[in-house]
């Protein structure tokens, strides 16, 4: 009975030899195929640690299945502890070489793993700056005016970097300011073009009461900028809750639709686009 287990033993132990040497030949590839191409000294390092454990694994249970089967065969008494005395010596002579390194290698893990992490932080942020930037050009809600019923429907181009930008802001305390314009292209360029463009007009539709004038400013400073590939349609219109007008300019920009007493007027372009002449002049309407 003893002898047919270690005999089972035996078989049990070449086997996993068997399974954990292929493990092994296939990091040895590895390794050599990376130390060859001259990878990076962490990764190199790693997978030489990791098949240094595959092959002390291969040779411990090598050992096992020689010494199960040794025993089992019934050899002379004095045979049977050289034999296991050999195979001990031997592990143990493998974890003492490859030994010291397990510590070096786990803490190359650790590093690699903490890069690794702080690299899928550096890719979700790039993930979602675009959108964070897009959400200030395009917002998904629209701050709450007194007296105004606020709705948007937008739809995006291709990409999250556009020059897509909209905006309502209050710009006196009876006057609120709404806007809508496009930049050409699409790409991180247009993107700080439309950005640029919002925030000046805001400034600019705050220091001068008529639309146009605002619009002839932001065109001398957009183009003053030196972008000659890009251009800016923009409409921008001003409620007046106390005098109960609506005063606008457009600058290139499709029509924008008015409705009011059921009747729908189109409020057309009063100027040629952004940046496509410095000097050029605008006009607005009531």
């Amino acid at each position: 009975m003893t002898t047919s287990l270690l005999a089972v033993a035996a078989l049990g132990c070449l086997t996993a030899a068997l399974i954990w040497g292929r493990s092994a030949r296939q990091r040895h590839k590895v390794w050599r195929r990376m130390a060859a191409n001259g990878g990076d000294g962490d990764a190199t390092t790693i997978a030489l640690g990791d098949y240094r454990k595959d092959l002390h694994t291969t040779v411990l249970y090598l050992l096992l299945a020689v010494a199960c089967a040794a025993t089992a065969a019934r050899p002379p008494q004095r045979v049977v502890p050289v034999v296991l005395f050999g195979a001990v010596l031997v592990t143990v002579a493998f974890t003492f070489a490859f030994g010291r390194n397990f510590v070096r290698d786990a803490r190359l893990v650790q590093s690699r793993s903490e890069l690794e992490r702080r690299a899928q932080e550096v890719l979700s942020q790039e993930e979602l700056a675009p959108r964070r930037w897009a959400a200030r050009l395009a917002p998904d809600e629209l701050p709450d005016v007194t007296g105004f019923e606020l709705g948007r429907v937008y739809q995006a181009g291709t990409g999250l970097m556009a020059g897509d930008f909209y905006d309502v802001f209050p710009v006196a305390s009876s006057r609120i300011a709404a806007v809508i314009g496009d930049v050409t292209g699409h790409g991180i360029e247009p993107s700080i073009t439309a950005f640029q463009a919002k925030y000046l007009l805001r400034v600019f539709l705050r220091q001068y009461r008529d639309p146009a004038q605002a619009l002839e400013e932001l065109n001398a400073q957009m183009a003053a900028m030196g972008r000659p590939e890009e251009l800016i349609s923009l409409c921008v219109i001003v409620f007046d809750t106390e005098a109960g007008t609506l005063r606008f300019a457009s600058a290139g920009h499709p029509a924008a639709w008015l409705w009011h007493d059921r009747e729908v007027r189109p409020l057309r372009s009063t100027g040629p686009l952004l940046m496509l002449d410095p000097g050029a002049s605008y006009h607005s309407r009531e």
